[in-house]
């Protein structure tokens, strides 16, 4: 952390030496003038020791404090720097024996040996002593032993450009067919050894990572490849790390890096690669670039790093990165920038909310759901395929007759088991073992529809069942009267004589509507909807709702004649 901010603010005049005290004794220190104006002095104190030296029997062994000191330890330029090489892959160094012969060596000796580590592992990390830490992380989390500790943690968006950058064709900026494939081979081979199911691993891989409406275009590929690896080797451990830790309810915030500055150092074409939200979060484009950071800050970037370093901040004061600061850069811009109307959400396992940290600042849900699944369930499971299908199909053919040989007329003697030719040998696991896969997720899908779809018309057919009619009453009997009147011919000399304006409005009692009869009479219309050739009631689908009356119907009491 020193180092960094002695690179970062340079050599500038030294206005005051502070000093403060410390568990092991009292620290003098300087305080510089940075250049850039508005900004305040930075106080610095440099080479100060977190442990004992790890020289003799504390070389690789448990960190011990340091020891104290008298009176006023200088603390003004860095200490000697502790030989490291940050390559390796041994996986036993704590093995008791292999310990003794490296303490024995020259530290030279060690750091100038070529250790050629597996190129899509981690060369170190921490280790399970039983007293930092434990027990296996996943585990101790699991256990709810991290619900203390509040955790604020996300990803870049193209974390992976470092394992891309060999393939890549400098002129054209794309990756070839050929180059995919040994790309994707080669990462199977690294990450996952020789298993016997690695022809079915590395093309479901490739499958997921092709883009197939664009797949002959090598910037495609080019893209698809870097997702691949920041998806494995980032996006997924941080993705399970966060659903651990938020699962029993301990504040946890998640973050996806989506701007960086532009560098001679990087490609063109790259993306937020790993390591490019830290000279936001120390503020370099406020000071303008530096020589671990020579990039062309705009303000655009000045505003971003100001955002970023409120929101680390305040995460380090309160566990909130929304306060207790809120978000105001008009030191910069006259305006307001668009954080401060963002609230960043807690991440939750089933909201998996997180904040696009970017120009165009959001929080969205659910960061890339569907490769994190992909990673996290089915590769582990097309990795153990091979147990379950293991058999190989081949094709056998008999060899032919002679044309001249003739079919024989008489019995045939019993016949021989000829020689079994095999033609053309190929192996069908791969292409079984993803047909079943594919054809399972497939059934699965189509058993949740079928559900949905029968569930959805079982209810419509409980809510539109009619209620049960009542019994209809006897037909009216006519009269003699009757009779003798549907008998006789009708007279329509009245009807032609009478006056257009004499024919009668309808009257509200003329049209009644009820629910459970049709009855005909001369002196009113009985209309059922629920007894109409049987349909069901339309209330439920009417149109028009109670009150509203359309225009192109007539009112109920409009004088049009019907």
């Amino acid at each position: 952390m020193a180092a960094v901010v002695a690179r970062l603010y340079g050599a500038t005049a030294v206005t005051f030496h502070p000093t403060v005290n410390t568990a092991q004794g009292r620290l003098r220190g300087m305080r510089i003038a940075v250049a850039t104006e508005g900004l305040r002095p930075v106080d610095q104190y440099l080479g100060v020791p977190f442990a004992a030296p790890p020289i003799g029997v504390r070389r690789f062994a448990a960190s011990e404090p340091p020891a104290a000191w008298g009176g006023v330890r200088n603390a003004t330029r860095f200490a000697p720097v502790c030989p490291q090489s940050a390559r390796g892959n041994v996986h036993d160094i704590t093995a008791p024996d292999l310990v003794l012969c490296m303490q024995k060596r020259s530290y030279r000796e060690l750091v100038e040996q070529d250790i050629q580590p597996a190129r899509f592992h981690v060369a170190f990390g921490p280790v399970i002593d039983g007293d930092l830490i434990p027990d296996d992380p996943e585990v101790l989390m699991e256990q709810g032993e991290f619900l203390n500790y509040d955790i604020m943690l996300g990803v870049n968006q193209g974390e992976g450009l470092r394992f891309v950058e060999g393939v890549v064709e400098p002129e054209e900026g794309g990756v070839s067919g050929s180059d995919f494939d040994f790309a994707v081979s080669d990462f199977v081979d690294g990450l996952y050894g020789y298993p016997e199911g690695k022809d079915t691993l590395r093309e479901t891989i490739k499958f997921m990572y092709t883009d197939w409406a664009d797949r002959d275009n090598p910037e495609t590929r080019r893209k698809t490849l870097v997702a691949m690896f920041t998806d494995h080797q980032w996006v997924e451990p941080a993705m399970v790390t966060a659903d651990l830790h938020a699962r029993y309810g301990s504040p946890t915030f998640f973050y996806a890096f989506y701007h960086h500055c532009q560098s001679p150092m990087k490609p063109a074409w790259a993306d937020s690669a790993h390591g490019d939200e830290i000279p936001y979060v120390f503020g370099i484009p406020l000071i303008g670039p530096t020589e671990l950071f020579p990039c062309n800050f705009s303000r655009n970037d000045i505003m971003l790093s100001a955002v970023v370093m409120t929101y680390w901040t305040n995460f380090a004061k309160t566990g909130d990165p929304n306060k207790p600061v809120p978000q105001d850069t008009k030191f910069i811009h006259t305006k307001a920038n668009r954080f401060e109307e963002v609230s960043w959400s807690k991440y939750s396992p089933e909201d998996q909310l997180y904040l696009h940290i970017g120009l165009k600042p959001r929080v969205r849900d659910h960061y890339r759901a569907t490769k994190v699944a992909f990673w996290k369930h089915l590769v582990p499971h097309l990795y153990n395929l091979n147990d379950m299908f293991h058999y190989t199909s081949t094709t056998t053919t008999r060899s032919p007759l002679p044309p001249a040989q003739a079919t024989p007329t008489g019995p045939r003697p019993p016949r021989r088991p000829g020689p079994l030719v095999i033609a053309n040998p190929r192996d069908y696991s791969t292409e079984l073992s993803v047909t079943i896969a594919v054809g399972a997720s497939l059934l699965f899908l189509n058993v949740l529809a079928f559900a949905a779809l029968y569930y959805r018309k079982d209810k419509r057919s409980r809510q539109a069942t009619p209620p049960p009619r009542q019994p209809t009453p006897p037909r009216h009997q006519a009269t003699p009267c009757e009779k003798d009147a549907r008998s006789s011919p009708r007279d329509y000399t009245l009807t032609l004589r009478r006056s257009p304006d004499d024919v009668p409005l309808m009257s509200p009692d003329s049209v009644t509507m009820t629910p459970n009869s049709v009855n005909m009479t001369p002196d009113s219309v009985s209309m059922t909807p629920s007894s109409l050739m049987g349909f069901p009631s339309m209330h439920p689908y009417n149109t028009f709702t109670h009150g509203y009356n359309n225009a192109g119907l007539p009112h109920t009491h409009s004088t049009t004649r019907v």
